[in-house]
């Protein structure tokens, strides 16, 4: 079609627009592979996320068999804040992927995006008091109890932080603090993937437990803190 037209355009006009392109097509493909990259963790983040949300739903039918043996009976007598944690904890996991996503947070879906985060927020915050209640009762003695503790805090604070800054409308900072937020939500899959490691190397079953209580969760707000870092370089680089 170019060269049909040729005659028609100035030659120094043609080679502008024939190169436009190319620098479009260019620019694409240099961005395709980070936002493969971002789609294919997007994907894993929502699988283990459903994982988890199957997995804790076992809870919902109240039969003892299926709670972790080792609290059985702790869960069987505090059932009602056991609950309250699985829940809320439920409601955010499941939610927590589809908030990330760009298109939810423009236009008509704008809506869903508030009510969404409104009943996320509300499961952090059941998910919380509910945790930090049953954190008192962890196995593994006084420091599982605190790497628990301090998770149910953090996980808290975040939210908090989280709706304060979207009450204010600083949307940025308060993108990074779900960011954060999320992380802490998604120990619950961290520790179901770290436990069977851990005692599949040989290491006892109780050591392994006190050390997913903090594992859980620390490795996750590093690379929470990581992608906020990343995020900010590359807004800078394309200002």
């Amino acid at each position: 079609m170019t060269k049909i037209f040729s005659h028609l355009v100035p030659a120094n006009v043609l080679s502008r627009q024939s190169k436009q392109p190319e620098a479009r097509n260019s620019a694409v493909s240099k961005k395709s592979p980070p936002a493969k990259k971002m789609r294919l963790g997007w994907s894993v983040m929502l699988l283990l996320a459903i994982f988890l949300f199957i997995l804790a739903s076992r809870y919902l039918m109240l039969n003892p068999d299926t709670y972790f043996p080792e609290q059985k009976l702790v869960y069987m007598a505090h059932t009602t804040m056991l609950l309250m944690h699985i829940i809320g904890a439920m409601a955010a996991i499941i939610i927590g992927p589809f908030q990330f996503l760009d298109g939810i947070r423009k236009g008509r879906w704008l809506k869903i995006h508030r009510w969404l985060g409104r009943i996320y927020l509300l499961g952090v915050l059941f998910g919380g008091f509910g945790g930090l209640y049953m954190a008192r009762l962890a196995y593994g003695g006084l420091p599982a109890q605190l790497g628990f503790a301090v998770l149910g805090l953090l996980w808290l604070f975040t939210g908090w932080m989280a709706y304060i800054l979207i009450r204010n409308k600083e949307l940025e900072r308060h993108r990074e603090w779900m960011i954060r937020n999320y992380a802490l939500t998604f120990a619950g899959v961290m520790l179901r993937l770290w436990l069977p490691l851990l005692t599949s190397i040989g290491l006892d079953f109780t050591i392994a437990y006190i050390a997913v209580a903090w594992l859980c969760w620390i490795p996750n707000l590093f690379v929470a803190q990581w992608l906020i870092h990343r995020n900010k370089v590359e807004q800078t680089l394309t200002a």
